[in-house]
C-alpha cells in the first residue's frame, strides 16, 4: 500500500531538532519557523498555536479551536445539549438606561 507523503508524516513520529535565533519584530521578540517545521505541525500562516511552559522547557502545539457558525452552536457545544435544553434564567428585558455617547439603539 502507498502512502501519500503529508500522511506518512502525521502517521509516523517525527523527531526535529534545530536552532533558530529569537528576533526584534517590532516592540516583542519572535521566532520564525522553517518550512519543515510547519509542514511536520501541519501548520500554516494565521494558525493558532498554543505554547506551554513546564520546567524550564517550552512546547508549541497546534490549537484546534472550534469554530462555530453563531451563538446557538456555541452553546450547544459549551452546554452538551441542544439549545432546547438549556436552561435560561429569564427572558424578560432588563432596562440599561439611555445611551451615553453615540450608540444607536
Amino acid at each position: 500500500m502507498e502512502m501519500k507523503t503529508n500522511e506518512m508524516k502525521r502517521d509516523i513520529p517525527f523527531n526535529f531538532t534545530t536552532k533558530t535565533t529569537i528576533k526584534k519584530w517590532g516592540n516583542s521578540q519572535g521566532i520564525r519557523l522553517s518550512k519543515e517545521i510547519l509542514s511536520q505541525m501541519n501548520l500554516k500562516e494565521n494558525d493558532t498555536i498554543g505554547i506551554s511552559i513546564y520546567d524550564g522547557k517550552m512546547t508549541i502545539e497546534k490549537f484546534n479551536k472550534p469554530k462555530y457558525l453563531n451563538l446557538q452552536e456555541r452553546l450547544e457545544s459549551f452546554y452538551n445539549k441542544s439549545i432546547d435544553n438549556i436552561y435560561v434564567e429569564s427572558t424578560q428585558k432588563v432596562d440599561v438606561g439611555d445611551p451615553k455617547g453615540r450608540e444607536i439603539w
